[in-house]
């Protein structure tokens, strides 16, 4: 029953191996947030709480079984779509990596998180029924974070030679780039980080404005400054399974507790590139999981995620997971800000939809819509967690909603009917 509370146990015992390590600094990031941030603690309890709760409530089909006749989690999944951001912080031109380098990078999230990379080939007869179609598709934001037209990459010249997992990487003022919301894209930030960091990601929980995964330019992509043995893109695919809540397969700790039943347990991480069987922590007959995202292998060696996995990820998207609100982002679909004849500036489509006056608020909030076909519409508020508030149905064009009850703080208003969804930014002062 206490089971979920491991993750926080996790985190706090984290230390580091090494510099043999892969280079992923997740988790000695997750430990520093944990000291500095003291409401974090609770608020990863709550999120893996709710993981718990969602995946004994809805447990997947299941359609097979694994090579010791154990059924496994199977059953196809509805896509998920994630608006990426990529802050390019460079200070040379070799770090100023190429626009088709992203896109390289974005090209094996895509394979990796679909279950469409060659190297499936090469997982183990006794595994393969365990490698799954994660069902995520990652694509570069068209539209930004004031409603103009976008690239999805963003360059920021610095003169910081190098950063650490400080975060000062995030922070424009500390010689890195601001993130985008985390509610309407996922950012990525390239660049050149010392002390053998490869990348590491931001705790799903954590600060608003940290939120996303941080990479090494040399270990980025497959193309242009892509350097072996990281140079397949697989640095990205180990961080962004962080992001979206995964432990590393060995449980950082020796014969750990990843919280996913379908990995085998493993003494601790593997390095290089290795074949055959190794057999460690009782996990018999066919040992180490050592091909999965989430250990250390070269990037060579890593072709999947697991069904358990799969699920543990997807769960952050349910109704009121700390993802979900990405679901209702226009970056990908929505129209972007264009200049009108005389001179002003027309708004996205969904902004019209619905205004909030005032905003901030410190209680009562007047909302008014100008499309009368979306009255029946439902009204929902949510908070930086995730987790619905307040609900309420548009029955006219204008209309009360009260916030009072509310402690301050950012909110997101989401505006749902059988059309569409709108999403909106609200501050509770």
């Amino acid at each position: 029953m206490m089971r979920y509370f491991l993750l926080l146990t996790v985190y706090l015992l984290f230390t580091l191996s090494g510099e043999a390590q892969r280079g992923c600094r997740s988790f000695e990031y997750a430990q520093e947030a944990l000291q500095h941030d003291p409401g974090l603690a609770a608020r990863v309890s709550a999120i893996e709480a709710f993981t718990h709760r969602q995946l004994q409530a809805s447990p997947v089909i299941v359609t097979g079984t694994d090579p010791a006749g154990q059924n496994t989690q199977k059953g196809a999944v509805s896509l998920i779509q994630i608006p990426v951001v990529v802050h390019i912080v460079y200070s040379n031109s070799s770090q100023n990596i190429s626009d088709a380098q992203v896109q390289s990078q974005i090209d094996v999230l895509n394979a990796d998180y679909h279950k469409q990379n060659a190297d499936t080939a090469r997982i183990p007869g006794y595994f393969s029924a365990l490698a799954a179609d994660c069902s995520f598709r990652f694509a570069l934001a068209t539209v930004d974070s004031s409603g103009h037209s976008t690239s999805g990459i963003v360059r920021t010249h610095t003169s910081v030679p190098s950063f650490s997992s400080n975060d000062n990487i995030k922070y424009t003022a500390l010689g890195g780039d601001n993130a985008w919301d985390r509610d309407r894209y996922l950012n990525i930030w390239v660049g050149n980080l010392t002390g053998g960091i490869l990348g590491y990601s931001s705790i799903p929980g954590g600060q608003k404005e940290t939120d996303g995964i941080v990479v090494l330019y040399t270990a980025f992509g497959t193309k242009g400054t892509a350097t072996a043995p990281f140079n397949l893109g697989r640095t990205a695919t180990h961080e962004i399974g962080h992001w979206l809540n995964l432990i590393h397969i060995w449980g950082d700790s020796f014969c750990g507790d990843d919280e996913v039943s379908d990995t085998p347990p493993q003494q601790t991480s593997t390095q290089g590139n290795p074949s055959g069987m190794i057999v460690s922590c009782g996990n018999g007959p066919y040992g180490n999981m050592y091909m999965d995202y989430m250990d250390f292998t070269d990037d060579l060696g890593m072709h999947m995620f697991t069904y358990g996995q799969r699920d543990r990820m997807r769960v952050l998207f349910a109704e009121g997971g700390f993802r979900y609100p990405l679901l209702s982002s226009n970056a990908l679909s929505g129209t972007p800000v264009t200049t009108g004849t005389a001179g002003g500036v027309v708004s996205p489509s969904n902004a019209m939809s619905l205004q909030f006056y005032p905003n901030p608020s410190a209680g009562a909030i007047l909302v008014k819509m100008n499309d009368p076909a979306r009255i029946g519409s439902v009204l929902e508020v949510y908070n930086q967690m995730g987790q619905r508030v307040l609900t309420q149905t548009v029955t006219e064009l204008s209309f009360q909603m009260n916030l009072s009850s509310l402690p301050g703080g950012v909110y997101f208003a989401r505006l749902q009917d059988s059309h569409r969804t709108d999403s909106y930014k609200l501050v509770k002062l």
